[in-house]
């Protein structure tokens, strides 16, 4: 490799780990340390909860789009359920090896393994809100726009676009023979 393209590269590697360690979160790895073990199999089990209630919430979306009939909207969202799908035999999995290290006392499988199920949820999480994306509805919706206009009352009532042409006279003209 030439000094050129190592001097090149140098940078480009710097901003990415940069990137890297800005991405990490220092709440959450505080967060999974100070979490007992008990405490972990809770948090993983509403996490593994609240998975399932996604992929529910995209089968539902599923059917929606089946009823509309639109195929665009059904591929989308069932890219979006076979991942979760797939997440989720993961998560049934990663569930399984935590409750088996938890009651091993393995921290550090145990940790692993809540790690692992911790980010199983982001990507579940994710997917329900880019499905929901897919029918194109979004979830604060809340009814109809209403509109309320408050006009001052010094502005004019009639409309300045329209000129104020004279009415024509409705009376009959007189007859211009008798012989008519």
């Amino acid at each position: 490799m030439t000094l050129r393209k190592a001097l090149t590269l140098v940078p480009i590697a710097l901003a990415l780990a940069g990137t890297a360690a800005l991405a990490q979160d220092p709440g959450d790895a505080a967060l999974k340390r100070q979490l007992t073990g008990a405490e972990q199999v809770t948090q993983a089990h509403d996490y593994l909860t609240k998975m399932q209630d996604t992929q529910k919430r995209i089968i539902g979306l599923q059917d929606q789009a089946k009823k509309k009939k639109d195929v665009l909207k059904l591929n989308c969202v069932n890219d979006k359920l076979v991942l979760t799908k797939g997440h989720m035999a993961v998560a049934d999995q990663s569930m399984t090896a935590l409750n088996t290290a938890a009651s091993r006392g393995d921290d550090g499988a145990r940790s692993h393994e809540y790690t692992r199920l911790t980010i199983l949820y982001q990507k579940v999480i994710v997917l329900g809100t880019e499905a929901e994306n897919c029918i194109g509805e979004d979830v604060s919706y809340v009814g109809a726009t209403k509109v309320d206009v408050d006009v001052d009352p010094s502005v004019p009532s009639d409309d300045p676009t329209e000129p104020k042409i004279p009415l024509p006279d409705p009376s009959r003209p007189p007859e211009a023979t008798p012989f008519a």
